[in-house]
């Protein structure tokens, strides 16, 4: 009954809900979604709690990835006989948890398949990182969306700026 109801609601708009779609489409693309602001009742009054727990259903777009590539980018580096260590901070998953770490890295595109679209990949567009730096990688600041393993390295070189000094 629900699906009928927007199925119906979509035809006698369809302009309007392509008009919707192209915007979140674009707002993805973008990162500006991320800027939404929190929406009433996510929080209390005061911020100390917040309603969690609900069972929710979403649709969701995502960008199609091919779990066979990470496997191979590991077993590359590997037959290469190099660490299996972030790129950007050095940090071995093995050397720090043991064998519970062995063979455990994250696999990063270097360029960013919502900037490609679809196209085939190398296993030179990806990167070995640490959980903190992929996600460091991906952290929207300032603007920016997205940043290449490199581009993270040289802004963790940089000085530590402080707004108050």
């Amino acid at each position: 009954r629900l699906d009928k109801l927007i199925i119906e609601a979509f035809l006698a708009h369809e302009d309007e809900m392509l008009r919707a779609a192209q915007a979140i489409e674009a707002g993805i693309g973008s990162g500006q979604l991320a800027l939404i602001p929190e929406q009433p009742d996510e929080a209390d009054d005061d911020g100390t709690t917040a309603t969690e727990g609900r069972l929710l259903a979403r649709w969701a777009i995502s960008r199609e990835r091919n779990p066979g590539l990470r496997k191979r980018k590991i077993a590359r580096v590997r037959e290469l006989g190099l660490p299996l260590q972030c790129t950007v901070c050095a940090f071995d998953f093995s050397s720090a948890y043991g064998a519970l770490g062995d063979g455990y890295i994250e696999v990063h595109h270097t360029l960013p398949l919502h900037i490609s679209g679809p196209r085939e990949t190398r296993l030179s567009d990806l990167a070995l990182l640490c959980a903190n730096c992929h996600r460091m990688c991906h952290r929207s600041r300032h603007g920016t969306t997205w940043r290449t393993p490199d581009e993270l390295k040289v802004e963790m070189e940089m000085p530590a700026r402080h707004p108050f000094q």
